[in-house]
């Protein structure tokens, strides 16, 4: 089983983990990160590292 680090925080999920990923940059993060996350341009579903990005659920 493949393990990849979420993007905010660090820790090490399965691949096939229920992701959020942004729809523009295809930035990763956890569940539980989607409340925590924030950046330049923006926090929540709204993708904190590009303009224009949404983050959906994958």
């Amino acid at each position: 089983m493949v393990q990849i680090p979420c993007q905010n925080c660090g820790k090490m999920y399965p691949e096939e983990w229920s992701w959020y990923s942004c729809n523009k940059c295809d930035y990763r993060i956890c569940q539980s990160c989607i409340s925590k996350h924030k950046g330049k341009y923006g926090s929540g579903f709204k993708c904190s590292q590009c303009t224009f990005g949404q983050m959906k659920r994958k």
